[in-house]
């Protein structure tokens, strides 16, 4: 009786066994980054190619998250939301990494065990543990190469320039605009936009400026980001005026296909194209190799940049 009872015991207790293993249906963790830009328009399609690419390349769940505005502040909480939906990485191009509420924020995720990379523009006084991207001061200096040849082309000399920083704050832009003002003091002026609205505000201080300086020469413009020709160089008033009529020098940050066509049909301008295809392939395997305890080398990895006319 005794050994017939073991028996049944014995029988239960592979049949439970048996029962849990049966249902356990979790599926194995998957590796999850997520890839978070400035923006989400055409000047970085490019590196929403590259990060959807990596799915399939890695085997991992790949997101593409932009914050509600573009502010350090909302860029601060979508972090935030991540670390809290459980992503193992993320790759991210700071809003005003200046401020604290950036810094802590990126603190905060990697101190969860969170692994954060940057790209484009950095926070080099946050825990991330590298940054790719472009090396902004040198960016800085070929703007202010490529605009005085783009002047003297139209025997001008490069005086009364307008600059264009994009968004007040953004650390990239200020590296190259001190590269580039370092280069090319006389600047008639520098304009910077706030983070809601960007695009229409940028527009406008170029429409303005080359208004109000109408009488007084203004030999080129120069634009360190793409804010304020989101939707074109041709959505911009009186620029195709400085650029065809006036035969103004006029420089691009990054590209798209409006500024390929503008650039092309006007005498003296040019485009600085980054390359965020692969700083966005770059920044996802070195989150990988990190993410499974490979280790990885430089922290800063500069991508290349080159001047399109």
């Amino acid at each position: 009786m005794r050994r017939r009872s073991l028996y049944i015991g014995l029988l239960g207790s592979l049949l439970m066994g048996w029962g849990v293993a049966s249902c356990d249906r979790s599926p194995k963790h998957r590796t999850t980054i997520a890839v978070v830009p400035k923006v989400d328009d055409a000047s970085v399609s490019a590196a929403k190619a590259a990060a959807l690419a990596a799915r399939d390349r890695y085997g991992i769940a790949v997101r593409w998250d932009v914050s509600r505005a573009q502010t350090a502040e909302s860029q601060a909480e979508l972090i935030e939301k991540l670390v809290a939906a459980g992503v193992d990485g993320i790759l991210l191009s700071c809003i005003d990494a200046e401020t604290e509420v950036l810094r802590e924020a990126i603190d905060a995720a990697v101190n969860k065990g969170v692994k954060v990379g940057t790209f484009d523009s950095d926070a080099p006084r946050s825990g991330r543990s590298f940054y790719i991207g472009s090396d902004n001061p040198a960016a800085g200096r070929l703007a202010a190469e490529t605009l005085r040849e783009l002047c003297a082309e139209g025997e001008r000399g490069a005086t009364g320039i307008g600059v264009f920083g994009g968004v007040e704050g953004d650390a990239a832009m200020r590296e190259r605009l001190g590269a580039f003002v370092a280069e090319v003091p006389d600047t008639a002026a520098t304009f910077w936009t706030d983070g809601d609205g960007a695009a229409a505000e940028g527009r406008m201080q170029v429409t303005d400026f080359l208004t109000r300086e109408a009488q007084r020469p203004v030999n080129g413009v120069v634009f360190l980001s793409s804010t304020a020709v989101v939707d074109g160089p041709g959505a911009i008033g009186r620029l195709d005026s400085l650029c065809r009529e006036a035969a103004g020098a006029a420089v691009f940050f990054d590209w798209s296909e409006s500024i390929a066509g503008f650039v092309a049909e006007m005498p003296h301008c040019a485009a600085i194209r980054q390359d965020f295809g692969a700083m966005v392939e770059g920044g996802v395997d070195r989150l990988v190799r990190i993410i499974e305890g490979e280790p990885v080398g430089e922290t800063v990895i500069y991508t290349p940049v080159e001047v399109v006319r």
